[in-house]
């Protein structure tokens, strides 16, 4: 738990505004995973899929895994985690609206902070990719 002990210590000392919100972003890939697995467990199961085609729940566990690189990535090297961001919230977003009858089933408040915080990620990147400069110590 080093790393999590120098984001902490840096945050303040060491991280511009453009870190700040990087590292942010990067917990919001954790809070997708985290809540995903949540869902499941509310759900009762893990193959739930609720009203999604079945293949959904193979797609949400490889973008579950694709968001703890990104989180990594975003925290150890930032210009690869901002794209691949980009490209995971790119994905998430097409593949939710266009594969997902969500709406049909009632108004669905994960689709639309999906698509916020997708449009925050896109609107942030091109700041994120040249102002970010702190980065996790690789030696620490």
């Amino acid at each position: 738990m080093r790393w999590l002990a120098q984001m902490a210590g840096a945050w303040a000392t060491q991280m511009n505004a453009a870190d700040r919100v990087r590292v942010g972003l990067a917990w919001g890939f954790v809070f997708g995973c985290v809540s995903h697995f949540g869902w499941l467990w509310a759900n009762g199961s893990l193959l739930y899929h609720g009203p999604a085609p079945a293949w959904a729940v193979w797609f949400w566990f490889a973008v579950c895994a694709v968001d703890l690189m990104v989180f990594w990535l975003m925290l150890a090297h930032p210009r690869a985690g901002v794209a691949l961001g980009v490209a995971t919230m790119a994905t998430t977003l097409v593949v939710n609206w266009t594969q997902f009858p969500t709406f049909a089933y009632g108004f669905n408040w994960v689709l639309i902070g999906l698509t916020v915080f997708g449009v925050f990620v896109f609107a942030t990147a091109p700041w994120l990719w040249r102002a970010s400069q702190w980065r996790l110590s690789q030696t620490s």
